[in-house]
C-alpha cells in the first residue's frame, strides 16, 4: 500500500508538450535565420519590385505585385490572405497636367513650368509615371500675386502677417519642402486666407555642399526632380472614418470630408527659380534664404519689369474611389496561435519607390522566405507571426488603417507587437529606429546581434549595428544607450497605436544627420529607381541586410520567448523623463497659470514601483506554470493599451493615446498655457518631417 500511495503522490514528469511551453524557442534557429538571410536575395526582389510604377489603385500595384506577394506567401508560409477596400484615391490629369506660369498684363503666358520630370536614364522612361502632384489637392485654375512663406509653418506665416503686415488673402504661396508635413504647409496657408500653394524643393534642403554633383552622378536631386505627396492630414480612407471601407459601409459625401481646399501643385527648383528670382518686397531675414543663386525676397508681387504680371497655378488634380488591397501571410504558432506578432510594410509607390517603399519590401519578403525555410526544418514559434503588405500607404495610411479599423477587436485583445519597416533604407551612415518605449531594449539586444554592414566601421572596432548607432547617435537623455525617437505617425504603425494600443517600433538604415538636408533627396522623385539604390546607396545590399536581420531577430525574440520582451521599466523612465522636460521647459508658465504637475508626478512614481514589483515577479515566475506566465505576458501586452483613451484626445478623437499627443496644442480652442508654445510642433519636427505627419509631444500641458 505505501509502494501504490507513494507512486501516486510524487507528480509526475511534466509532459514533453508543457516542458516545450515552459522553454524558450532554440537559439539555434535565430543564428540560423540571420543566415539564411542573403543579400543578393534582396537585391533581386528589388530589382523585381521597383522595375515599373506602382501607384495605389494601379493594376501593377494592386493586381500584379499584391498577387505575386500573395502566392509567394501561400507557398513558403502557412497561407495568405487578401484583404480588397474601396476608398477615395487622387491623381493628376494625364491628359491636361498641372503647371506654373507667369501671366503677364496682355493675358499671354510666359516661363510655364515642366509638366513632367526629364528623363536622365531609359528606366525612367515609363507611359505610366504620373506627373508630379500633390493628392487630394482641388483642381482649379487661381491668378495672383506670389508670397515667399519659407517652410510654411506659423511662424513663417506670423513673420509676414505680424513682423511685415501683409496681408495674404488672395495670395499665391510659395513653400521650399522641409521642416514640417507638406499637409500642415497647406492648412496654414489656408488658414491665412492664401488662393493657392506651390511647394519645390530648394537646393538647401536636397543637395549639400557647394559644386555637389546631382544625380545620375552622385544621390542629390536634381533640379528637374519634384517631390509628389499626400496633403491629406487624418489617416485612413476620409469616406468612412473610425470604420473600414467594405462594401457595407457608409461613405461620406466628399463635399463633407474637410479636403484641402486650395489648389496645390509640386514643382522642381528648376521652375522655382524662375519664379522666385524675379519677386519684389523685402529681402527675408537670413533663416529664410535657400541655395539658389539668387536674392530671396518675400514678395508680394514681381519686381520690374515684370511688377504687373502675375503666377497663374493650374490644377486638374482630381478624386476617384478605387480598390486597394492588403495582402496578409502567416505562420501559425504552436503554443499561443492567438498572440500575433506581426510585421509591416507598404507596397505602393508614387513612381518606381525603389527606397519607398520597395527597399523594405524586398527586405520583408526575403525575411518571409527566410522564415519559410525555417518552418520547413523543422522550426515553429511559440506565438503566430503575420507578414503585412499594405496598400495605398502615400495617401495617408489608407491601407493599414482600414485593416486596422476592421480588426480592432481581435487586435486590441491578440495583438502583441507590430515592426514596421517603411524604407529599408535612407542612407548607410548608422541605424535608426522609432518605437514605443516597451520594445526600446529588445531594439538595443537585436542590434547588438547583427554584424556591421560597414567594412571601415567594423575596421574602427565597432563590429555590430549597434556599436556604429551609439557612436553616431547616442541618446540625449543617457550618452550609454543609441537614441530612439518616439514612434510619430509618420507610417503603417500609426494605426496600431493610435487605435488599438498596440506596441510599435519602426527601423531603417539612415544618413549621417550632421548633414543639413530634409530626407534622402531623391524621396517621392521618379528618380528613385533600382539604379540610385544599387549604384549610389547601397552596393552589395548589406544595409537593407542589416535591416533585415535586425527585423527577424525582433520579431523571433517577441515570437519565441515564454516571457515577452516588453520592458515596462523603460516605460517608467521615459514618464520621469516626460515629466522633468516638462518641468524644466514649462514649469514657469504652468506656475503662471496655477498649474501643478504634483499629481503626474506623483503617478510616475506609482507605475516605477509597479514597473519594479511585475519585473521582480518575472524573475521569481515559475515558467512550468502556464496560466502565471500567460497572466503576465497579458499585462505587459496590455500596458501599452492602459495609455490608451477610446474617445481620443481633446479635438483629436481619432488620434487615441494618452502619453504622447500629435500636436502641440492638445485642446480646440487656445488657452493662455497653450499659446505659449503653440507653433512648437514646427520647431520639433523630425529631420526626415516629409515622411512624418505628426510628432510625437507629451500630454501634459
Amino acid at each position: 500500500m505505501g509502494i501504490i500511495i507513494g507512486k501516486f503522490a510524487i507528480a509526475p514528469d511534466l509532459p514533453d508538450w508543457m516542458q516545450q511551453m515552459s522553454q524558450d524557442g532554440d537559439p539555434k534557429y535565430s543564428k540560423r535565420l540571420l543566415e539564411e538571410i542573403k543579400a543578393e536575395n534582396i537585391d533581386k526582389n528589388l530589382q523585381f519590385f521597383s522595375k515599373k510604377p506602382h501607384i495605389a489603385g494601379s493594376s501593377e500595384d494592386e493586381e500584379v505585385l499584391a498577387g505575386y506577394i500573395h502566392d509567394t506567401w501561400k507557398r513558403d508560409l502557412d497561407g495568405a490572405r487578401i484583404y480588397t477596400y474601396t476608398v477615395l484615391l487622387s491623381y493628376p490629369n494625364a491628359s491636361d497636367p498641372n503647371y506654373v506660369s507667369i501671366l503677364q498684363e496682355d493675358g499671354s503666358e510666359m516661363e510655364e513650368s515642366v509638366k513632367s520630370e526629364k528623363i536622365l536614364s531609359p528606366e525612367q522612361d515609363d507611359p505610366s509615371v504620373v506627373n508630379p502632384f500633390n493628392s487630394y489637392s482641388p483642381a482649379g485654375v487661381v491668378v495672383g500675386d506670389l508670397i515667399y512663406v519659407n517652410y510654411g509653418d506659423t511662424d513663417d506665416f506670423h513673420y509676414l502677417t505680424l513682423n511685415l503686415t501683409l496681408n495674404l488673402t488672395g495670395l499665391v504661396a510659395i513653400a521650399r519642402y522641409g521642416k514640417i508635413f507638406r499637409g500642415d504647409k497647406v492648412q496654414n496657408a489656408e488658414s491665412f486666407g492664401c488662393a493657392g500653394m506651390i511647394l519645390y524643393c530648394d537646393p538647401a534642403d536636397y543637395v549639400s555642399g557647394a559644386g555637389a554633383r546631382v544625380y545620375p552622378e552622385d544621390w542629390w536631386l536634381p533640379g528637374t526632380g519634384a517631390q509628389r505627396g499626400t496633403i491629406l492630414s487624418s489617416y485612413g480612407d476620409p469616406l468612412t472614418p473610425f470604420y473600414p471601407s467594405i462594401d457595407s459601409a457608409f461613405f461620406l459625401d466628399e463635399k463633407d470630408l474637410g479636403l484641402p481646399s486650395i489648389p496645390v501643385t509640386p514643382i522642381g527648383y528648376d521652375n522655382a527659380v524662375k519664379y522666385l528670382s524675379k519677386m519684389g518686397g523685402e529681402q527675408v531675414p537670413p533663416s529664410w534664404r535657400g541655395k539658389l543663386n539668387i536674392t530671396y525676397r518675400t514678395g508680394p508681387g514681381f519686381t520690374s519689369p515684370h511688377e504687373k504680371s502675375k503666377i497663374r497655378l493650374y490644377v486638374q488634380t482630381y478624386n476617384v474611389r478605387k480598390q486597394i488591397k492588403n495582402v496578409i501571410g502567416y505562420i501559425r504558432g504552436m503554443h499561443e496561435p492567438d498572440r500575433y506578432v506581426m510585421l509591416g510594410n507598404h507596397r505602393d509607390a508614387w513612381v518606381f519607390g525603389a527606397v519607398d517603399p520597395s527597399s523594405g519590401t524586398a527586405a520583408m519578403m526575403e525575411l518571409s522566405r527566410a522564415m519559410g525555410r525555417l518552418l520547413k526544418d523543422g522550426w515553429r514559434p511559440r506565438r503566430s507571426i503575420l507578414f503585412c503588405s499594405w496598400g495605398a500607404e502615400e495617401y495617408n495610411l489608407i491601407g493599414s488603417s482600414e485593416w486596422v479599423e476592421e480588426m480592432s477587436k481581435v487586435l486590441g485583445s491578440r495583438a502583441v507587437a507590430y515592426l514596421n519597416v517603411d524604407l529599408a533604407l535612407q542612407g548607410n551612415a548608422t541605424f535608426a529606429a522609432h518605437a514605443t518605449p516597451a520594445l526600446n531594449s529588445l531594439l538595443y539586444e537585436a542590434a547588438k546581434k547583427v554584424e556591421n554592414p560597414n567594412p571601415s566601421e567594423v575596421a574602427a572596432g565597432r563590429k555590430t549595428v549597434y556599436d556604429t548607432w551609439l557612436a553616431n547617435t547616442p541618446s540625449e537623455y543617457d550618452k550609454s544607450v543609441p537614441g530612439i525617437d518616439g514612434p510619430g505617425a509618420a507610417s503603417d504603425h500609426a494605426p496600431f497605436l493610435l487605435i488599438t494600443g498596440v506596441s510599435v517600433a519602426d527601423m531603417q538604415y539612415t544618413y549621417d544627420k550632421s548633414i543639413s538636408i530634409a530626407s534622402y533627396p531623391m524621396y517621392h522623385s521618379v528618380y528613385e529607381t533600382y539604379d540610385l539604390v544599387s549604384r549610389l546607396m547601397d552596393r552589395g545590399f548589406k544595409y537593407h541586410q542589416a535591416v533585415a536581420r535586425m527585423w527577424g531577430e525582433m520579431a523571433l525574440a517577441l515570437a519565441d520567448r515564454v516571457i515577452l520582451r516588453l520592458d515596462c521599466l523603460e516605460y517608467a523612465s521615459t514618464l520621469e523623463r516626460i515629466v522633468t522636460e516638462v518641468e524644466t521647459t514649462q514649469g514657469s508658465l504652468l506656475r503662471s497659470q496655477n498649474i501643478t504637475l504634483d499629481g503626474v508626478r506623483g503617478a510616475t512614481v506609482d507605475f516605477r514601483a509597479a514597473a519594479e514589483t511585475l519585473h521582480k515577479k518575472i524573475e521569481n515566475l515559475d515558467l512550468k506554470n502556464p496560466l502565471d506566465v500567460r497572466r503576465v505576458n497579458d499585462q505587459l501586452m496590455q500596458l501599452e493599451r492602459a495609455f490608451i483613451d477610446p474617445l481620443g484626445i481633446a479635438g483629436e478623437p481619432k488620434y487615441r493615446p494618452q502619453l504622447t499627443s500629435q500636436d502641440i496644442n492638445t485642446y480646440p480652442p487656445h488657452t493662455p498655457a497653450t499659446s505659449a508654445v503653440s507653433g512648437e510642433r514646427e520647431k520639433n519636427a523630425h529631420p526626415c518631417d516629409e515622411k512624418i505627419p505628426r510628432g510625437d509631444y507629451p500630454l501634459l500641458v
